[in-house]
Parts: C-alpha cells; sequence; structure tokens
C-alpha cells in the first residue's frame, strides 16, 4: 500500500516563492553592479572617463574619486538620456557640471533633455553662440534653472575636484571671439590630470590653434581626437608635441563627414597610438587609480 505525499504548506510553498524572488533579486543586483563598475563608498574609488557611443557627436562622462560627476558635451541628440541611464543608478539624478566645448549640434543638442532630466550643479562654456535651433534650445532650457551656476571658461583657469584637476588651455585670447571666427577653433581645450593619468579634451578644434595650446599642453597619456578624426585637427607638429600612448575619437558609423579621415588614422598607428573608435566599437570606458590609466571598450546595454 503506497503512502500519501506529504502536502506542502501554504507557508513553506510562500517561503519558496520569496526565496526564489530573493535570489533573482540580488543576481541581477550583482549584474547591475558588476556591468556599471559600481564600487561601494567605504572601497577608494577610480577616477572613470567613459567615452560614451552617441552617434555622429561627442559625450563624455567624467566620475572623479570624489563622487563628482561631470559631462563633456552632450551628443547629437536624446541617445546621451540612454546612455547616462546605463552608468548611473536610478537614483543619481544630479550631474555636477556640464561642459559645452562649442554650440555646433553634434555636441550641444544632447544637452537639452540632460538639463530637463538631471539636477545640474554648473555649466560651463565658451560663450560663443551658433543662433541654430539646438542652441537656442539650450540657452532657453538654461534661463529655467534655477540656482544654476553659469560660467564663461579661459584659458588659464584651474579647476581642482579632489585630487583631479582640470586645467583650460583654450581659448585665451579674448579678441577671437568675432562672429566671423570658427566655432570649432573657439572650443574650449582641456587637460585633466589625475596622479600620472593625464587626458586632452580637444572638442572640435583643428590645427591652427593647436599650435598655439600644443606646448603648454605637454605630454600626454589619452587624446581625444579633434574634430571627429576631421583632416583639419591632429596636426604632425600637435602630435608630436604631446606624444599620446592612447587616442579616443568620437563618431558615428558610415558617417556622411568621412571621419575618421584615413591620413589621421595613419598618423596615428605611425606613432604607435592605440586608436578606440565609437562607431566600431561603441562605448570606452579609462579607469585610473592614479597610476597609468587603463582603457577598455564596455558596450552599454543601451
Amino acid at each position: 500500500m503506497s503512502r500519501a505525499k506529504p502536502k506542502q504548506s501554504f507557508f513553506s510553498t510562500s517561503f519558496q516563492s520569496v526565496t526564489l524572488v530573493v535570489m533573482m533579486v540580488m543576481v541581477s543586483l550583482g549584474l547591475w553592479i558588476h556591468d556599471r563598475g559600481f564600487v561601494f563608498p567605504w572601497v577608494a574609488q577610480p577616477l572613470r572617463v567613459w567615452m560614451l557611443d552617441v552617434g555622429q557627436g561627442d559625450a563624455l562622462l567624467i566620475e572623479f574619486p570624489t563622487g563628482e560627476q561631470w559631462l563633456i558635451d552632450g551628443g547629437p541628440d536624446d541617445a546621451v538620456l540612454a546612455k547616462l541611464g546605463s552608468v548611473l543608478p536610478p537614483w543619481d539624478r544630479k550631474i555636477d557640471a556640464l561642459v559645452l566645448t562649442h554650440a555646433d549640434a553634434d555636441h550641444v543638442t544632447g544637452f537639452v533633455s540632460v538639463l530637463d532630466r538631471y539636477e545640474i550643479g554648473a555649466v560651463y562654456e565658451s560663450g560663443v553662440r551658433a543662433h541654430t535651433p539646438p542652441d537656442e534650445a539650450f540657452v532657453s532650457q538654461l534661463k529655467t534653472e534655477e540656482g544654476l551656476s553659469h560660467r564663461i571658461l579661459r584659458a588659464g583657469e584651474t579647476l581642482s575636484i579632489g585630487e583631479a584637476r582640470l586645467s583650460v588651455l583654450w581659448p585665451d585670447d579674448p579678441s577671437l571671439l568675432e562672429p566671423s571666427a570658427s566655432r570649432n577653433n573657439l572650443s574650449i581645450v582641456i587637460r585633466l590630470d589625475y596622479g600620472q593619468t593625464s587626458i586632452l579634451f580637444t572638442g572640435d578644434v583643428e590645427q591652427d590653434p593647436e599650435q598655439m595650446f600644443g606646448p603648454s599642453a605637454g605630454d600626454i597619456d589619452v587624446l581625444k581626437v579633434g574634430h571627429h578624426g576631421s583632416l583639419t585637427s591632429t596636426s604632425w607638429s600637435f602630435l608630436n608635441q604631446v606624444h599620446p600612448e592612447i587616442a579616443f575619437l568620437s563618431l558615428g558609423t558610415d558617417n556622411e563627414y568621412g571621419h575618421p579621415h584615413p591620413t589621421i588614422v595613419q598618423r596615428l598607428q605611425e606613432r604607435n597610438v592605440q586608436i578606440f573608435r565609437t562607431d566600431q566599437e561603441g562605448d570606452i570606458l579609462l579607469t585610473s587609480y592614479g597610476g597609468e590609466p587603463t582603457v577598455e571598450v564596455h558596450r552599454l546595454p543601451f
């Protein structure tokens, strides 16, 4: 005579279900932490610089060891919002500073949505207006922000974030701020130093200004290549001044401008510079604990 199987109690079944849900949540949280390189507050935090894949434009997120977050340029559309949502935890709705290198559409457009969705502490820019719909929308959005610090940056200024130092190298001549001046050539250029790590952010600056700020830029680890790899930037003489080991190229796949120009790629390769490109590799992450930086392809889910 077979015995009947004992029935599981309601509480036992519920406990098993809750345990399963908790385990799934913990696994999901663990994967989220691993994917975003999240570290706990009591653990020494590195400098992180993300070159976000936003298509034909620039958007670079800096996460300082202090916890401050800066975004240099916003890209050509709202793609930057999905990227920020992939990097930052859902409860983090603050960006300490936006830096607009210049007001062309592929740098300013995404900032309109960022200003709308995030609490912004400060905005830094050159003050040169493009007078285009994206730039006008940016200016209009700025006017709605309360308690926002809005500053014009000039060469010679230094901003310190904990042990990290941001040195503004360009533009330095107020007479250049004429309506006829190229906005590319008035891009804000910043050198970031953290311990032995040095990164040069160049916006879309072209060859003439390169020769003016190149000597003060000095040797660097990483060069964010100017103007998406256009032939108008990244001259031989400039490369000989800054001696980069790594090059960041931010651009869209099969873009209509033919960026990057084969000559620029060849120049970098002939100098044995390691090249990272958003059009081929997606999102790129630089990490530094104050020594030599490490750079890896780190594709974000969105």
